[in-house]
């Protein structure tokens, strides 16, 4: 073998073993977000991420009810945005309203990620969420925790 050979092999292999001893990234999150609605089936506020992976920032959120809100408990889908200081993410999902007054409401369900950019790009998560509506407060709010995994 000669020393070009040997060089050349070398410059290959390099990157090859950078990406083989590279730690995944991700692990046990927790996002918690304060919102108010903003339409009747839209919401905005902010976030906190911690665990694995930390950050914060402003969130948006699309839902869909699948019922009426008078029959509880009420399904709904949702698509929300998380737009942080490392980038995106979107996560799409469905949980339930189930009033335990005719102004406050427990929330369950889960959620999946559909999308990132930045940081987040070709990430994967999912998990579970739980929090608490309140639709006497001016706008109606609400306090979200969900807890899952993420991972590239």
């Amino acid at each position: 073998m000669t020393i070009r050979q040997l060089s050349i092999g070398l410059v290959l292999a390099l990157p090859l073993a950078a990406c083989a001893t590279e730690p995944e990234e991700g692990g046990p999150v927790t996002i918690n977000i304060e919102q108010s609605l903003t339409g009747q089936t839209t919401s905005s506020g902010t976030f906190r991420m911690a665990g694995a992976l930390a950050d914060r920032g402003a969130t948006t959120e699309d839902m869909t009810f699948g019922g009426p809100l008078d029959q509880s408990p009420v399904p709904l889908t949702f698509r929300r945005t998380l737009t942080g200081e490392d980038g995106t993410l979107v996560v799409t999902g469905s949980a339930n309203l189930a009033f335990n007054s005719p102004a406050t409401a427990a929330i369950s369900g889960s959620w999946r990620i559909e999308s990132g950019t930045g940081r987040y790009a070709g990430m994967q998560g999912s998990g579970q969420l739980t929090g608490a509506a309140n639709f006497a407060a001016s706008p109606p709010a609400a306090s979200l925790e969900y807890a899952g995994t993420i991972a590239r």
